[in-house]
């Protein structure tokens, strides 16, 4: 019997998710070819590493995040109690990682509703919480920020924090702060998650067995 199993997916017939079960109990490494609408169930007992890659159709999310995208991380967990890698990222880094963007999403937050408004003239303006881990930092005197400021020689003319003090609960708010820091140089949650390779189809594979 072989132990490495890689089915390749052209196409799913609809946009819409759609959950298949893939069992198998003698496979160990397993590489998944598929749009990210898949959505495959694995409940493989002896598979120790699990590989997952995509065309990039169908996915509601263009960022195709590892856990999230062909495979649900919660649906591969569940089903293959012997996993060491997948995607090629220990199994172990892997739920640190989810662990700690978790942490930080739950903190930015948190932080957010300690964000104070105050109305200036006609406008509305957002003050720091001043109790994140970015108020709480010192200017670092190297960003292109600190660099603008009077105080480290520049012209001040930025008018911008330094780009390691910025507040959690201003860049998990509304309007530009939110948009992944395009404007502040923050990107919030700084633990993203690894993203799966997008391949290109030169011939249609249904299935390939090695």
């Amino acid at each position: 019997k072989s132990r490495k199993f890689v089915l390749n997916i052209c196409k799913e017939p609809s946009t819409k998710k759609i959950v298949k079960i893939l069992t198998n109990d003698y496979v160990e490494c397993f590489e998944l070819v598929a749009p990210c609408n898949f959505q495959a169930e694995l409940k493989m007992g002896q598979v120790k590493e699990v590989s997952v890659s995509t065309p990039g159709q169908n996915c509601s999310s263009p960022t195709h995040q590892l856990g999230k995208c062909v495979l649900d991380w919660r649906m591969v967990r569940d089903g293959c109690p012997g996993l060491k890698i997948f995607g090629g990222v220990g199994v172990k880094e892997f739920k640190e990682m989810r662990a700690r963007r978790k942490k930080e999403k739950e903190h930015m937050r948190k932080a957010s509703t300690r964000t104070k408004i105050i109305k200036v003239g006609k406008h509305k303006r957002r003050l720091r919480c001043g109790e994140c881990e970015g108020c709480k930092r010192a200017n670092c005197g190297a960003c292109r920020n600190c660099k603008d400021m009077r105080c480290f020689g520049g012209r001040g003319t930025r008018a911008q924090a330094c780009e390691g003090r910025k507040c959690l609960g201003m860049v998990g708010g509304k309007g530009k702060d939110r948009k992944h820091g395009k404007d502040s140089g923050t990107k919030g949650p700084s633990q993203e998650l690894p993203k799966i390779p997008v391949v290109n189809w030169t011939k249609f594979i249904l299935c390939t067995i090695k």
